[in-house]
């Protein structure tokens, strides 16, 4: 049996068996961490110490590799000629190549494997233009040349640290809260390295001074706002004594890193002649403030990190201490808890579902007569209830508008009248009719003489007030029992259902003096604005069974015999016949209408 057939009671019950389940299993778990908590603290400790080793051999490349170290160096090596940098670009070089092998040794993801790799293919690549540096600055090339001679491609290397960097970040729980004091200083201080260093500021300002391209000058520009914006969450966070000295020298020599930053510009400008040797001599910054100060910091995020594992340890304890405690509570708890709810369950969910579903019973059966119970609770029974009552009244308007749609759909939106359409649906019942209880049906097919020159004369805003009078009289002159239907244009329809029909067929008939009084009645002269406006009508007639047994033969006939009256002349009435060509003439008020006026055959002016 599908869960959704099931009845509340049910469900209610079989609630409680779960919860009662649930509660065996939560003890069970208790007491499976009563017994291994000490295990847990084990595990949590080698955590610790995994998680740190990451995160340090992560920050260990980036400081090797950026703002004082290989990349930092390898720029000032081609600028400046100091023998001395070769041997601390090859110690940093080494220094990377070690953090990278006891990374390796942690166990890596494919993803951590293409990181390193990008990452020593660099290195690789730097080692080997260190020589080149040096040879061709003993043949006394330019940094410029040099430059362009030494290029390597970081794309690789920096691919590799920000995957190290992502990976090391989503390994320190709550890296995004900046309110943690550890967690959020540790993470800022890797931004300071990383924003200052490899494929950072140090980068683009050196490639800036040789160079002279300004997308260097740019991206400088934009690592010392990213820089700024990140010392200025640091002190958002609330600085010690070590932390202010240092935030404040870090600050101070990224902003001497803007003020030679403009000055390059400047001089690129005004004096393009000058080399990247004498350029950088001009620009030239005491970096050791911002080293100390980024030591400083992670000085102070271990001691952090440190602190947080001591507290998390001892919170261990502190559980282990009260799992029995917290065992004995919960048991007690879902005892209670299973009690209430299934009371209140029975109470208060049950008992007004079972009302509202009674009441959605008899509201189905479309009684919208039924009254709503609960619906000024509070509650979701009260949302029910006042949803319910929504229903009810959607109910209500879903039958008005149903009804709306059915009149505009069978109706004329101009007369009033019936539609072809509605004249469709009603020919074929009468012919039904016809068919089981027999009797015969008169179909009398109209159309309006002299309707033309009043549309061409006046507009259709005549035509339109003419329909409507035509209308008006037809409504009138037609008896209850009859059916009456504007077709469209000036085409009107008229159906008499009648046992005695055939009896009313004659000259002086019924039916031959109902074709008189639509003749006569739709003949009188109307009144549009000033001018007395007149028309006439022609009436084909058609008989079922005799003259078609089905809506289109019957149709088809009467037009035929329609047609037939406006060859005799117009404003007469002919009744099909299948033995005469025209047809038989049934009534007429005139032969032919003498003309009302010179000027216009459908216009007369008021007196």
């Amino acid at each position: 049996m599908k869960l959704a057939n099931l009845r509340f009671r049910t469900i209610n019950i079989m609630i409680c068996v779960l919860s009662a389940l649930a509660g065996l299993v939560l003890l069970t778990v208790l007491a499976f961490i009563t017994r291994n908590v000490t295990g847990l603290e084990h595990d949590w400790q080698e955590y610790q110490q995994a998680r740190s080793d990451k995160a340090r051999l992560e920050s260990q490349i980036t400081r090797s590799l950026g703002y004082g170290g290989m990349i930092h160096d390898f720029k000032n090596l081609i600028l400046r000629e100091d023998d001395s940098l070769v041997a601390e670009i090859q110690r940093q070089i080494g220094a990377t190549r070690s953090a990278l092998l006891r990374y390796q040794n942690l166990g890596l993801s494919q993803e951590e494997e293409m990181a390193i790799t990008g990452l020593r293919q660099t290195l690789s690549r730097y080692e080997e233009m260190v020589t080149k540096v040096r040879d061709m600055q003993a043949r006394g090339e330019t940094a410029g040349t040099i430059d362009k001679q030494v290029k390597v491609d970081d794309y690789l290397a920096v691919g590799g640290l920000n995957t190290l960097r992502k990976i090391a970040e989503a390994e320190v729980h709550n890296t995004d809260d900046l309110t943690d004091t550890g967690a959020g200083k540790a993470r800022l201080t890797a931004n300071l390295r990383r924003n200052m260093g490899y494929g950072a500021m140090i980068h683009h300002f050196k490639n800036y001074v040789l160079r002279g391209d300004a997308i260097y000058g740019q991206q400088t520009d934009q690592d010392i706002r990213r820089l700024r914006q990140t010392l200025a969450d640091y002190r958002a966070l609330g600085l010690n004594q070590a932390e202010q000295r240092a935030i404040r020298d870090i600050a101070g020599v990224v902003q001497s890193y803007s003020d030679r930053l403009a000055m390059i510009s400047r001089l690129h400008a005004s004096t393009s002649g000058m080399s990247s040797r004498a350029l950088d001599a001009r620009v030239k910054i005491n970096d050791t403030p911002a080293l100390a100060g980024l030591e400083s910091l992670d000085h102070q995020t271990t001691r952090r990190i440190n602190h947080t594992s001591t507290a998390v340890g001892k919170t261990l304890k502190l559980l282990s201490s009260l799992a029995p405690i917290v065992n004995g509570l919960a048991l007690v708890m879902i005892l209670v808890l299973i009690s209430i709810s299934m009371w209140l369950f029975a109470r208060y969910v049950l008992s007004p579902i079972r009302r509202l579903t009674s009441t959605m019973n008899t509201l189905a059966e479309d009684d919208v007569s039924v009254v709503i119970d609960g619906t000024q609770r509070p509650n979701e029974v009260g949302q029910m209830a006042r949803a319910l009552q929504k229903f009810k009244y959607n109910i209500i308007e879903s039958n008005n508008y149903k009804k709306r749609i059915t009149q505009l759909a069978m109706h004329d939106s101009l007369t009033g009248l019936p539609n072809r359409q509605h004249f469709y649906e009603r020919i074929n019942h009468f012919l039904k009719e016809v068919d089981e209880s027999g009797g015969q049906l008169a179909c009398l097919m109209l159309d309006i003489d002299k309707f033309k020159p009043i549309n061409d004369t006046h507009g259709h805003a005549a035509g339109d007030v003419a329909l409507k009078v035509i209308s008006e009289r037809l409504t009138k002159v037609i008896r209850k029992s009859d059916f009456v239907a504007r077709l469209g244009g000036d085409e009107f329809v008229v159906l008499v259902h009648n046992a005695n029909i055939q009896a009313n067929l004659g000259r002086h008939g019924e039916l031959a003096q109902l074709a008189q009084r639509i003749i006569d009645s739709i003949g009188k002269p109307f009144l549009y604005e000033e001018y007395k406006l007149e028309v006439g009508c022609s009436v084909g007639i058609a008989i079922a069974p005799q003259h078609g047994q089905d809506r289109e033969q019957l149709s088809h006939n009467a037009d035929m015999a329609l047609y037939a009256a406006k060859n005799e002349g117009r404003n007469c009435a002919v009744q099909f016949s299948r033995h005469d060509e025209l047809g038989q003439i049934v009534a007429t008020a005139k032969k032919r209408r003498e003309a009302v006026s010179t000027s216009s055959p459908a216009l007369k002016p008021r007196n």
